[in-house]
């Protein structure tokens, strides 16, 4: 009876075991990696015209933010060129916004519940003048002995 049920669970076992490692693999996908993320155009954005710190430390860099040589109307002094990045970043700025909430239908819901429909002013005095020792703060000075 015992050789039985062995047999029997050894059976099981082999028989699940070559239904698992027959099932088909699929590998994973690769994240799409051809467009950029916001968070990756933001970042363009706010060095495009100052640069990062590497790109400045140049000597090229450093006579152009001396002299502030750049395309006429676009002079290459750092002060300006973080000006510039901060226009660009605010306008994109806004454009998130308004995609944000004009991309999708407004969605409405009612307020929920309050359980704090009273206000502490509104109830009743519950133990005005008798003090539980021990339970609040009394600074009453001490009868003298």
């Amino acid at each position: 009876m015992k050789l039985k049920e062995l047999l029997l669970g050894a059976t099981v076992a082999i028989a699940t075991l070559g239904t698992l490692t027959t099932a088909p693999v699929k590998a994973q996908t690769a994240p799409d990696t051809s467009e950029p993320t916001v968070l990756e155009t933001i970042d363009d954005i706010t060095h495009s015209e100052s640069g990062d710190y590497y790109d400045n430390r140049t000597l090229q860099r450093q006579f152009v933010h001396l002299l502030g040589v750049g395309v006429p109307g676009r002079n290459g002094f750092p002060e300006l060129e973080i000006e510039r990045d901060a226009e660009s970043l605010n306008a994109a700025y806004h454009e998130l916004l308004f995609l944000q909430g004009q991309n999708t239908a407004t969605i409405r819901v009612p307020d929920l519940a309050n359980p704090y429909n009273t206000s502490l002013l509104l109830l009743p005095a519950s133990q005005g003048s008798s003090q539980v020792v021990g339970t609040e703060l009394n600074f009453a000075p001490l009868p003298r002995r």
